[in-house]
């Protein structure tokens, strides 16, 4: 699509996901946390007062994804859990059984 990069080694690429997956004050993290833990998306967002941007981004990923013919099972299934299609716990063990492939 364009992209440099370096873009996805610098800050704003892999600072911001090792942010989003380790750090507590993430609300992306918060949300998924939560929703494996079993508590229902409304209840989450309602009870947070910023945005979590992953939960409206991740169906255009997905569309992104599937235009370019890229492979994302993980956020796939991150965007199923948020349409409510599928259980943070089926999601494990659907990605858990997965064929192992040789990564690029």
């Amino acid at each position: 699509m364009g992209a440099k990069p370096t873009t996805i080694t610098g800050l704003s690429g892999t600072g911001d996901i090792m942010l989003t997956c380790f750090v507590n004050l993430s609300r992306n993290k918060t949300v998924g946390v939560r929703l494996g833990s079993g508590q229902k998306l409304d209840d989450i967002l309602n009870s947070m007062n910023q945005v979590a941007e992953g939960v409206s981004t991740a169906g255009a990923v997905i569309a992104l994804a599937q235009k370019y013919k890229v492979k994302m099972p993980v956020l796939t299934a991150v965007a199923r859990i948020i349409d409510n299609e599928l259980t943070p716990t089926k999601a494990v063990r659907e990605l858990m059984n997965l064929p192992q492939v040789e990564e690029v």
